[in-house]
């Protein structure tokens, strides 16, 4: 799994929760786009490691919210953003719960902070055996 994958799976959860109206941008938007639009953006990744090989990670995303008529209108998507993606589906089919989330509004734009926690199992590389050759006699 890859930070890409989670940013993709916020994308499709955003265009079907408002529509193809409002415009996703995945890290930075570009000069001169238009409003209403999203700004998926990563902000960090925390792992902790945990019994039997095993590692918690935990990413913060914020979902930037531009609205196109002021600061009510981002104020009224921080809820709808937040309950939009309370859960996600990543294109390979895993479910993942949006946690923690947390909304706020500088300077017009709504921020939703929102952690989404995976799983990661470490693998051990198996060695296997290079070759066999079996050398057999027979009487005769």
């Amino acid at each position: 799994m890859e930070i890409n994958d989670i940013q993709n799976a916020i994308s499709v959860k955003l265009h079907e929760a408002f529509g193809a109206d409002y415009k996703k941008y995945i890290d930075e938007v570009p000069q001169g786009f238009k409003t209403p639009a999203f700004l998926i953006q990563f902000l960090n990744l925390e792992q902790i490691r945990q019994i039997g090989k095993r590692w918690k990670v935990t990413t913060l995303f914020n979902v930037q919210y531009f609205p196109k008529n002021g600061l009510s209108e981002a104020s009224n998507m921080t809820l709808k953003v937040q309950q939009a993606l309370k859960e996600i589906t990543l294109l390979n089919g895993s479910l993942m719960l949006g946690t923690g989330a947390n909304s706020e509004v500088v300077d017009g734009i709504g921020h939703n902070f929102i952690h989404f926690n995976f799983y990661l199992q470490e693998v051990e590389e198996e060695i296997f055996m290079g070759s066999l050759e079996q050398h057999t006699k027979t009487k005769g």
